[in-house]
């Protein structure tokens, strides 16, 4: 009686593929747990906890838990109640606590925690545990199983591991790592599951791996006096590359704060979008974004876009130094790009000069890559698309449409939604049922067309949406004229290029997104 501990539980849901791709969801958890009475043969412990759920998706739900359950000394079976929820509805005779064993176990022991027979690995076992390494008893178990629930059909594979303190018999930590492959609303899918959970404050003291500490802390010095060294020459490197002597004397970098700030000059910036320089303009106003323009003698030689609500830029420029004045003016990390950007000679003699060897080829990384296609009109029919299914995109359409777009990309769009509508793009919508699913856009501008932004909820896809959507899309530009129409799509992307390659689109260039971060994020990058 009076024994009792804190903990803290993070489960976490990634690294999803198929109908999980990019799906997130998070639980926490903390609490207590203490004995209120103990006999020779009954325990009787109070549970109390809260917790938080969040997926991307924008779902969040809580709750809290104060409970009292009894268990028998003798099987460790709980007599009444059980306190995990998941657990409800099985028989609680059947289940054993997980928070307790005895102490006196030995490896090669099975010993039950809540459903499974878990085996005793070692009785001086290191687990990391709140940046501390405890010593302890080791189990695990392993396994295969099928599940039918809110995440669908899956069959899994599954680790799971407890430490509990070798005096006490109480838990130190748990450690599970589950992967499944199955099936969600009929969609190939899968995903990682892993559970955390540690011990934060006890009554009772849990033994510290003292000499593993020890190390650590003198290995943790070593690797710090090691990053502060190659940090500094970063970071040097960086600020070097940001130096405008790097840009020719001639060129010049400012903001467009109105469509007529842009020049009207030759085009060196771009080799296949030039001729959305303007409307990108246009809708970067429109939407109350950041844009830049570089200029040299009488051609504009880079341009910087910057959309806010999906945090990704566009720089259109072949010259590295130019290319980082832009970046940096309009504030983007990561950016679309046609080229790969080189690390200028300029910099590597002068970071020589200065004892620093820079070996890397290009001046950022690479986060995705994509394929410029193109279609020529001339002479090339295009397929009427189906009226019934297809609509043109109306103001009133735009909440639903963003609704869409944020479900399928995890951000907000509704402003730049707005801007490419209100800069005459036209847009197309598809309705199921009466339900809107879909939606599609295309620019006109000099002549030239470009389709972009198409989008269909992922349970109505594989039924030829795409399809109709690039119909409708390519007859508006064939009918106001256009005698040729481009569009980028991920290589990824298999669905969308397989639509494009089959309404007479060809390969004719390439697009990067390029990243002046040093290590990868996790992130959904989205073409605007």
């Amino acid at each position: 009686m009076g024994d009792g501990f804190a903990y803290s539980f993070h489960r976490h849901v990634g690294s999803g593929t198929g109908a999980y791709e990019e799906y997130v969801d998070d639980t926490f958890s903390a609490g207590t747990y203490s004995v209120l009475s103990a006999n020779a043969t009954l325990v009787e412990v109070r549970a109390t906890y809260s917790w938080t759920y969040r997926n991307n998706e924008g779902l969040r739900q809580a709750g809290a838990e104060d409970r009292i359950v009894d268990f028998a000394l003798s099987d460790r079976h709980y007599t009444v109640r059980v306190d995990l929820d998941e657990y409800d509805r099985w028989n609680p005779l059947s289940l054993a606590v997980w928070f307790w064993i005895p102490s006196d176990v030995q490896v090669g022991d099975q010993v039950q925690i809540l459903e499974a027979n878990f085996t005793v690995i070692s009785r001086d076992a290191t687990i990391w545990s709140n940046w501390i390494p405890k010593r302890g008893i080791a189990l695990v178990t392993t396994g295969s199983a099928h599940r039918i629930d809110a995440y669908g059909a899956f069959d899994y594979t599954y680790t799971d591991m407890y430490y509990f303190d070798r005096a006490s018999g109480y838990v130190i930590a748990e450690r599970y790592q589950e992967h499944d492959v199955g099936f969600w609303q009929g969609q190939s899918a899968a995903f990682d599951w892993h559970e955390d959970f540690d011990v934060t404050s006890t009554t009772y003291p849990i033994p510290i791996d003292t000499p593993v500490l020890a190390a650590t802390l003198a290995s943790t010095y070593a690797l710090f006096a090691s990053i502060g060294g190659i940090a500094y020459g970063y970071r040097w490197r960086r600020r070097v590359l940001r130096r405008s002597r790097f840009i020719d004397s001639t060129t010049e970098v400012f903001r467009i704060r109105r469509a007529e700030d842009l020049p009207d000059l030759g085009n060196k910036a771009t080799e296949w979008l030039g001729p959305f320089l303007k409307d990108f303009t246009v809708k970067s106003i429109l939407a109350k974004d950041v844009a830049a323009v570089a200029v040299a003698g009488s051609n504009v030689v880079g341009f910087a876009m910057y959309n806010r609500e999906a945090k990704i830029g566009t720089v259109l420029c072949v010259n590295t130094g130019i290319t980082e004045a832009l970046r940096t003016f309009v504030g983007a990390k990561d950016f679309f790009t046609e080229v790969r950007h080189g690390v200028p000679d300029e910099l590597r003699k002068e970071a020589a000069r200065e004892g620093v060897k820079i070996t890397e080829s290009s001046a950022y990384n690479v986060f995705e890559t994509y394929q410029v296609l193109q279609r020529e009109f001339d002479g090339q029919t295009v397929p009427p698309y189906d009226p019934t299914l297809v609509s043109k995109m109306r103001e009133a359409d735009l909440p639903e449409v963003s609704d869409i777009a944020e479900r399928v990309y995890k951000v907000r769009s509704a402003r730049w939604l707005r801007a490419q509508l209100a800069a005459g793009d036209i847009g197309y919508v598809a309705r199921v049922g009466g339900r809107l699913v879909g939606f599609a856009l295309a620019t006109c501008a000099d002549g030239h067309g470009r389709v972009h932004s198409l989008t269909v909820l992922p349970e109505f896809r594989n039924s030829g949406i795409g399809k109709e959507l690039m119909r409708a899309r390519l007859a508006a530009l064939a009918a106001l004229g256009a005698r040729d129409a481009i569009a980028e799509i991920a290589d990824w992307n298999l669905p969308s290029l397989e639509v494009a390659w089959r309404h007479g689109f060809r390969a004719v260039g390439k697009m990067y997104v390029e990243t002046a971060r040093t290590s990868r994020i996790q992130r959904t990058i989205v073409r605007r």
